[in-house]
C-alpha cells in the first residue's frame, strides 16, 4: 500500500494558557498511541506492563 503525503498547517496559540492547552494535548495523543502500540506488541501482559513502567520512570526522572 502507498502511503501519501499529508500537509497540515497549524497555527500556534497565542497566550501561554493556549499553548499550555495544545501541550496537554499533544501529550494526551502522543501517550494513546504509545499504548496502542505496546498492546499490539506479541509479547506476555506482564513484558508490556513492565515497558509501561519503565517508560513512565524514564520520563518521570527528566
Amino acid at each position: 500500500m502507498r502511503r501519501q503525503e499529508v500537509k497540515i498547517i497549524v497555527y500556534a496559540p497565542q497566550t501561554a494558557a493556549g499553548r499550555m492547552e495544545l501541550a496537554q494535548r499533544t501529550a494526551a495523543v502522543h501517550a494513546d498511541a504509545v499504548l496502542q502500540h505496546v498492546g499490539r506488541l506479541p509479547c506476555p501482559y506482564e513484558q508490556k506492563r513492565a515497558l509501561l513502567t519503565a517508560v513512565l520512570e524514564t520520563v518521570q526522572s527528566t
